[in-house]
């Protein structure tokens, strides 16, 4: 996932529909700059891998 494609997101989420808890889940991991642009506007990214832990019984760590 690359920068572009979260910041298409903080337009549909944050913008156009007044979110105000913004989940970015992806099936593909998430470059630098977008996990950096993501934390920069509130955005939570979280890889499929992470949920795939979480259904096995790990904690959501990045929901903490």
């Amino acid at each position: 996932m690359s920068s572009p494609d979260i910041q298409k997101f903080i337009g549909s989420a944050k913008v156009l529909f007044s979110a105000e808890v913004a989940l970015f889940v992806a099936t593909c991991p998430f470059t630098p700059d977008a996990l950096s642009l993501a934390a920069e506007t509130g955005i939570t990214a979280v890889h499929r891998g992470l949920l795939e832990e979480w259904s096995a019984g790990e904690p959501l760590k990045i929901l903490e």
